[in-house]
């Protein structure tokens, strides 16, 4: 399945399928959905999966935090091509990217350590991250609906990190 996969840099005209892929996973809490002005105003933090047939079938963001961190975000795939290796090649993309642009720390926040451990990150406490890393973080708590709020503020998120080498 994944050779019939291109992960790529998402443009304006993806915004709509990356805001389906969100919706389609609404079900999964540690998963914040992205409004249509959010995903276009970070666009250029956004990668899609794009199958040849079905067009796009996952998302991610690498956000910058500071010259050497970076946020990996937003994975998500559409049901129907979860477990078939698309998270895995989003992943390898975010980090390929990451390294390229120097970056030498990767984190996230997710209610699914184990499938991130096997991309080598490991937990970390939350207030090991500088503080405008966790106010942003914060903020997009917040912007979630409410019945979310609470779970993502007292732990149920588990942060991890992994060192990338910088550069190539």
């Amino acid at each position: 399945m994944t050779d019939a996969l291109v992960v790529e840099q998402a443009t304006k005209d993806d915004v709509s399928a990356i805001v389906v892929v969100f919706a389609a996973n609404r079900e999964d809490r540690g998963l914040f959905q992205e409004s249509e002005s959010e995903v276009r105003s970070n666009l250029g933090d956004f990668f899609v999966a794009r199958h040849a047939q079905r067009g796009v079938v996952g998302c991610a963001a690498l956000h910058r935090c500071s010259p050497t961190m970076a946020e990996i975000l937003g994975v998500a795939v559409l049901p129907a091509f979860q477990g078939q290796g698309v998270g895995h090649l989003l992943m390898q993309h975010c980090e390929c990217v990451a390294k390229d642009a120097g970056v030498g720390r990767l984190w996230l926040a997710t209610i699914k350590p184990a499938y991130f451990a096997r991309f080598g990150f490991k937990p970390i406490s939350r207030w090991d991250l500088p503080a405008p890393v966790l106010l942003r973080k914060l903020r997009q708590v917040f912007q979630q609906p409410v019945e979310r709020w609470l779970p993502a503020v007292v732990g149920r998120h588990t942060f991890m990190q992994r060192d990338t080498p910088a550069g190539t």
